[in-house]
């Protein structure tokens, strides 16, 4: 008997362990801020799915930004800004008018928005596409693309293209030549492959004229342990690059443009030894949450998607109703489902505490669902907070952005469109 019940205890004192081990609640309402926002959003935001820009907090990062550039030129990435209103305003508070473009289309809307600016394109396009820039640029508009457009070249291969074209339209190309410097996305994988496109500009200088090199060094920030500070090897190929450019005097600038960084080892290359001369920078002056590094602490999130919740209730799956009431004793924050207006974004739940996708049910570009506990609060006709996890691609999902100023929407911005 004593054996019996010492087994029965043993297994009572084992389930109580395991309630206790069930997961917390994680609920709670808006958090103050997001409260605030909750409010505008009610009575000004035309009860749709929209990005809210929070004006206070993009300040901020480029100040920050501006702070650390010293003598580094600053280039802004335009397909993490895809916006003329946002990109405009961050360029004169940056003092900037140099832009990173990746598209066809925006080079030309860029290039119409912003008559003084300097364009380089962030990737190579295909001859057939630079050919369309140059068909599609109004014969009158003051925008010069023989000096304010810079190609991106990968191999001799492509800039025989471009020479050809060049040569066809009677005009001078401006063209920087992308290397491999450890990313193996393409681009010159050697100084030796390099050094044959250097040749090619020597002998074309009617219609080819060089302005730099292009290493974008992304990988660094994904490095495995073993590799040792990948960093510091990029920089290390870049210079082996630049050492074989400088040997083409005939086709080496005298004030070379020597582009490269990206948001996440853009602050490596403002606090050390950089082999560059200009960054290219978007996303971390809004911060999704891809950009959570290190490096980055001081910057805030300054972008949010804002929701309306369409329906709340019972976070009840199909074909398991019966179980519903077990499994949300378990986990409170299965007790509640949450449908928002829209969905599939790329993009964490934010506001208010405690929400997260459903792993048990598909995503939803219409009616994204989410669970929770009941202690965040929801109705029908609140709001829900998602922060972005990415900037590029994200504005053109939605027809303006709301700006948001000292606890007031002040304006909007439209998105440039992708095509």
């Amino acid at each position: 008997m004593k054996r019996r019940q010492l087994l029965a205890g043993l297994g009572a004192l084992g389930a109580l362990g395991l309630w206790a081990a069930r997961p917390a609640d994680q609920g709670a309402p808006h958090a103050p801020y997001f409260a605030q926002l909750q409010g505008l959003l009610r009575q000004q935001g035309g009860g749709v799915p929209q990005l809210v820009i929070d004006l206070d907090r993009l300040d901020a990062n480029a100040d920050l930004l501006s702070s650390r550039l010293g003598s580094m030129k600053l280039r802004l990435v335009s397909k993490s800004l895809a916006s003329t209103g946002l990109l405009d305003y961050l360029s004169k508070r940056l003092g900037t008018r140099r832009f990173m473009v990746f598209h066809q289309p925006q080079a030309n809307q860029l290039a119409e928005a912003f008559p003084d600016s300097d364009l380089l394109l962030g990737k190579p396009l295909p001859v057939a596409a630079a050919l369309a820039f140059y068909q599609q640029l109004a014969a009158n508009a003051p925008f010069d693309p023989d000096r304010q457009v810079t190609w991106l070249v990968d191999s001799p291969e492509r800039l025989v293209q471009y020479r050809d074209m060049a040569l066809a339209l009677q005009r001078p190309l401006s063209i920087a030549l992308e290397i491999d410097i450890g990313l193996r996305r393409g681009g010159h994988r050697s100084p030796e492959r390099l050094a044959a496109s250097l040749a090619l500009v020597e002998h074309s200088p009617e219609v080819l004229k060089l302005r730099g090199l292009m290493g974008y060094d992304a990988h660094v920030a994904h490095a495995p342990f073993w590799v040792g500070d990948a960093f510091d090897q990029a920089n290390a190929r870049y210079r082996e690059f630049l050492e074989q450019a400088t040997h083409a005097r005939k086709a080496w600038p005298e004030t070379p443009l020597l582009n490269g960084a990206g948001s996440l080892t853009c602050m490596r290359h403002l606090t050390g030894p950089s082999p560059l001369n200009e960054i290219a920078v978007g996303s971390v002056l809004l911060k999704p949450s891809d950009f959570d590094a290190e490096s980055l602490d001081a910057y805030q999130a300054a972008c949010w998607i804002a929701a309306p919740v369409l329906k709340a209730g019972g976070g009840t799956l199909p074909y398991l109703e019966d179980t519903q009431r077990l499994v949300s004793a378990w986990n409170p924050n299965r007790e509640q489902a949450f449908y928002l207006y829209g969905g599939d974004w790329q993009a964490i739940p934010a506001s208010p505490a405690g929400l997260a996708y459903d792993p048990l049910y598909d995503r939803s570009a219409n009616q994204e669902r989410l669970i929770g506990s009941a202690a965040n609060g929801l109705q029908p006709d609140d709001w829900v907070f998602l922060r972005p996890q990415v900037s590029e691609g994200l504005l053109a999902r939605f027809g303006s952005m709301s700006l948001l100023r000292r606890g007031r929407l002040v304006g909007r911005w439209k998105p440039l469109p992708t095509a």
